[in-house]
């Protein structure tokens, strides 16, 4: 172990710690309530199991640590000074994106939401062409308009 303070965690005490809050999640489901909408069962209450979303905060407070000694787990640097911490922490970063973007997309979870904690971006590429017509015929405005057209669709 390299001299300075000691590590909070064994490489085993950290999956240990990281196992244990996975299998907290799964026995302990969230609870969603909606309303039967049609049929015999109009307007009864509907009480729906949904799995739990994982995120690093609340592994930060399973694990007793604050959100940047994880970010500090994940770091180049920490890469460098313990390998196995790193690779366990990372893996379980990976494991709670992969899972809270998999839920989104089946709807357990709010794709917006996933998307803001996961750093996802939605960006869409926008081009305008201006023609300018002034002191231009009808006729030449037209051929201007068909120009661009073609050669949008030759993109």
């Amino acid at each position: 172990m390299p001299a300075g303070r000691p590590y909070k965690f064994t490489p085993k005490q950290l999956q240990k710690g990281i196992d244990k809050y996975f299998k907290h999640l799964e026995e302990n489901p969230m609870w969603k309530y909606d309303v039967v909408k049609t049929g015999e069962f109009a307007g009864k209450e509907l009480k729906i199991k949904v799995p739990a979303m994982p995120s690093v905060q609340g592994l930060c407070v399973s694990l007793n640590i604050d959100y940047q000694t994880f970010y500090n787990f994940i770091s180049q640097k920490w890469a460098e000074k313990n390998k196995k911490l790193f690779d366990i922490s990372m893996r379980a970063k990976l494991k709670i994106e992969a899972q809270q973007i998999q839920g989104a997309g089946n709807g357990l979870y709010q794709p917006l939401i996933v998307s803001r904690l996961n750093h996802l971006k939605d960006e869409q590429e926008v081009t305008s062409t201006t023609i300018d017509a002034t002191g231009k015929s009808a006729e030449e405005v037209r051929a201007a308009i068909q120009a661009i057209e073609k050669a949008r669709r030759q993109d």
